[in-house]
C-alpha cells in the first residue's frame, strides 16, 4: 500500500517537474536568441532646432559632423525618405522645397538655384575660405562675373552619379574635396602637355595649368620663375595681363607676331571675335576655350 502511494507521489512529482523543465529550457533558449537580435532604432523627436540654419542643432551641421550617414535617416523616413514608418516626409516641400535630402544645391549651393558655393558645407560665404574662393567666378551664370565660359563642377573634381557614388563623399569623409583637373586644364599647346598641380596649404593655388598661362606664348611658358600663380581665396589675384601680355597691367606682350606698342585696345586687329576696340571680352566661350581665334 504505502509502495503504490510513494509511486503516486513521485509520479505526480514528475509530472509537476516536467513543464518546469520545459519552461527553464524554453526560457533559456529564447534569451540566448535574444542575444543575437538586432537592435532596432532607437524612437524619438528630433532636438529643437534640427529644421533651422542658424541653430546649434540643425541636421546639416550635425551631417557636417557624423560623415554623411543619410542612410540612417531611411531608417526611419524611408528609403525614399517619404516618411517610412514616421509618417513625416523628408520630401516635405516645407522641409526641402521641391529636393529630395540628396539634392547637391542644399549642401553645396545657395539651398535653392545653385549647385556651387558662395556657401561652403559649413554655411561659410566669405571668398577667404577655401570652401567657398572663387567657385562664383568659374561657375557662376552671370558672365560679367567670369573671364571665360562657364566651367563645371567637373572641371576641377570628379564626376559622380548620386550621393553615395564612391567618388562623393567615399567610405570615411573628411570634408575635403578632391581637386581632379579635366581637359580644359591640361590643354595640348605647342606639343606640350601641361600637369596641373592644386596646392591647398598657403597660398591655396592651382599652377601650371593651360587656364591661366600654361600655353604658347602665355606668362608660364616665357617666365615660369617669376610667374604669379593664382590664388584661389582671392579672385582679385586673376586680371587682364596675368595670364598673358597686357602692358597697361605690367605685363608685356609676348614676342612673335605681337608688336610690342599695342595695348589691350588693339588686340581686336586680329581676334575681333573675341575682343572689341574698348578691350572688353565680347565672347568669353571664345576665351581660355583650348584654340586661338583669329580674324577671319
Amino acid at each position: 500500500m504505502n509502495i503504490k502511494f510513494n509511486m503516486k507521489k513521485h509520479n505526480l512529482l514528475y509530472l509537476l517537474l516536467i513543464p518546469a523543465f520545459i519552461m527553464i529550457i524554453t526560457l533559456y533558449s529564447c534569451s540566448k536568441l535574444e542575444d543575437n537580435l538586432v537592435n532596432s532604432p532607437k524612437a524619438g523627436i528630433h532636438p529643437d532646432g534640427w529644421t533651422n540654419p542658424v541653430n546649434a542643432n540643425f541636421h546639416g551641421k550635425y551631417f557636417f559632423s557624423n560623415k554623411w550617414d543619410f542612410k540612417m535617416c531611411t531608417q526611419c523616413h524611408g528609403a525614399d525618405y517619404n516618411g517610412g514608418n514616421t509618417g513625416k516626409s523628408c520630401n516635405d516641400p516645407s522641409c526641402h522645397g521641391s529636393s529630395t535630402p540628396e539634392d547637391c544645391k542644399l549642401c553645396h549651393g545657395d539651398r535653392s538655384t545653385t549647385i556651387f558655393p558662395p556657401l561652403a558645407l559649413n554655411g561659410s560665404s566669405s571668398v577667404t575660405y577655401i570652401g567657398v574662393g572663387s567657385h562664383n567666378t568659374h561657375l557662376n551664370k552671370d558672365s560679367s562675373i567670369r573671364f571665360s565660359a562657364r566651367l563645371r563642377c567637373v572641371s576641377c573634381h570628379k564626376s559622380i552619379s548620386g550621393f553615395f557614388d564612391p567618388n562623393h563623399i567615399g567610405s570615411n569623409p573628411d570634408n575635403i574635396a578632391e581637386v581632379v583637373f579635366d581637359s580644359l586644364a591640361i590643354t595640348t599647346t605647342n606639343g606640350i602637355t601641361p600637369n596641373p598641380v592644386w596646392n591647398r596649404t598657403n597660398p591655396q593655388s592651382c599652377a601650371v595649368t593651360y587656364c591661366h598661362g600654361n600655353f604658347k606664348n602665355g606668362n608660364y611658358r616665357l617666365n615660369p620663375t617669376t610667374m604669379t600663380n593664382p590664388v584661389w581665396t582671392d579672385p582679385n589675384s586673376v586680371y587682364c595681363g596675368t595670364c598673358h601680355g597686357n602692358p597697361s597691367t605690367g605685363n608685356p606682350l609676348p614676342g612673335g607676331t605681337h608688336v610690342q606698342g599695342f595695348t589691350i585696345y588693339n588686340c581686336y586687329f586680329c581676334h575681333g571675335s573675341v575682343i572689341n576696340n574698348a578691350g572688353n571680352i565680347i565672347n568669353k566661350s571664345k576665351h581660355i576655350n583650348g584654340a586661338v581665334n583669329m580674324n577671319q
